[in-house]
């Protein structure tokens, strides 16, 4: 008959055990000097990756709290000695709540116990406040692995950062995907299954909730992309668009032939400011018409005005940090718009919904002149303005020409300003071009 090994009987001796071994088998004991500041930071730094429980902290943390500057020079160990009665008080815990703390702060190795044959703790302070006897915890594993507390630290807030921005990504591309299945079936486009479609990215966004882990939510952002991708395939074969991003195929260039004095003010001599001689995605905005019978015809938000994405990056300062040259095109404009209403506080909805009625350019050239009055401090609330701006155009009041014509003569006025205060220097005489917007 095999028997297994005797029961321990109480010694009233601390037992050693084996994870204590482990985690202190590669301690000398010794470090350099080091701020027990720097060795509580990387610890609290470092405890989410080292799955330390929270309560283990606040344990470490007041422990720490009865060491003085002179304990962390490396000449002798920092020992503490509270009672296990002052640790239940300030932890707020019972009685066996502290010993299990305490066996788990051993066990984790952040400190080593310093026993005395009558089991009390106890410390005597010398001159200069240097510990010439004391028995209790031993600290010196704080000190000794600081260093890898902190690449520990490190390596988990890289993870972390990856995590935020792919969990970011992933939250961006479901409400694409959202925002064309709603279009979808709001117009009844045939050939998709735009319930299944919807229901499918929201199950696939579900777990990332709870994961912050990378090679957990890279897989996952792969499947929404797909998802998406498949998505503005059918919408794009419902709603045909140009091979240049000026919109839909229903709209065409229209050339105002009224003159708008404030915009030939800051046009390049010469050039009509209806049309910029630019390519690509930096001509003016064109006006929507000819629209489809399955939406209900309503002018322009802009009203002729000849919006450009230079003008953008003139009047809205905070899209100048998500663009890469001086002069974007539309793409660029509205990618930055996402950013840009993030920073405003404005929701993944409110946008989504002033994407679709708007149109995006339109809507990226409303959010401009919002930024651009917030920055200024006449807006408190810049999601609640878009809110509005999308329903005084389905009533077909919405003037956002005039917002845009008040915005660009704020613009100059403030420039002129600037250079009569000496704040920009003037041209040499005869140099001077006004500034394409």
């Amino acid at each position: 008959m095999t028997h297994g090994p005797p029961p321990l009987r109480p010694t009233g001796r601390r037992r050693i055990t084996e994870a204590q071994l482990s985690a202190t088998a590669g301690l000398t004991g010794r470090f350099d000097p080091v701020s027990p500041g720097r060795v509580l930071s990387a610890l609290k730094r470092a405890a989410p990756a080292l799955g330390l429980p929270r309560r283990l902290v606040d344990l470490m943390d007041h422990l720490m709290g009865y060491t003085r500057e002179i304990d962390w020079r490396g000449n002798w160990a920092p020992i503490v000695w509270p009672s296990n009665a002052t640790l239940q008080d300030v932890l707020g815990v019972g009685p066996t709540r502290v010993k299990e703390l305490i066996r788990e702060a051993l066990d984790a190795g952040l400190m080593t116990a310093r026993d005395h044959g009558t089991g009390k703790r106890f410390g005597i302070r010398g001159e200069g406040g240097r510990i010439v006897r004391a028995c209790g915890f031993d600290l010196s594993p704080l000190a000794e692995r600081m260093a890898e507390f902190e690449r520990v630290a490190a390596e988990h807030e890289a993870r972390r950062a990856e995590a935020k921005q792919l969990r970011a990504e992933i939250s961006r591309t479901r409400y694409a995907i959202l925002t064309l299945t709603d279009m979808g079936t709001t117009h009844a486009v045939q050939g998709t299954e735009w319930t299944a479609l919807a229901d499918r990215a929201k199950e696939l966004a579900r777990p990332v909730r709870a994961s912050w882990e990378p090679r957990e939510l890279v897989p996952v952002l792969a499947r929404l992309r797909a998802l998406h991708a498949q998505a503005d395939a059918a919408i794009r074969v419902a709603f045909p668009v140009k091979s240049d991003p000026q919109g839909p195929k229903y709209r065409s260039h229209n050339t105002t032939t009224n003159q708008l004095p404030i915009v030939n003010t800051i046009a390049n001599a010469g050039d009509s400011p209806a049309v910029n001689k630019s390519s690509g995605g930096n001509q003016p905005l064109p006006l929507p018409t000819n629209r489809p019978a399955t939406m209900p015809e309503r002018p322009s938000a802009l009203r002729g005005f000849p919006a450009t994405p230079e003008l953008v990056l003139q009047i809205a300062p905070p899209f100048r940090l998500w663009v890469s040259t001086s002069k974007p095109h539309w793409p660029e404009i509205i990618e930055a718009a996402w950013h840009v209403r993030s920073e405003l506080d404005i929701s993944q909805h409110a946008w989504g919904q002033a994407c679709i009625v708007l149109g995006r350019l339109e809507a990226a050239t409303a959010l401009a002149a919002i930024a651009a009055k917030h920055e200024a401090g006449l807006v408190r609330s810049p999601g609640g303005l878009l809110r509005h701006m999308v329903a005084a155009h389905q009533e077909g009041t919405l003037r956002l020409d005039r917002t845009l014509f008040g915005l660009v003569d704020r613009a100059k006025g403030s420039a002129g300003r600037a250079r009569r205060d000496g704040l920009m220097r003037p041209p040499a005489q005869g140099s001077f071009r006004p500034r394409r917007l």
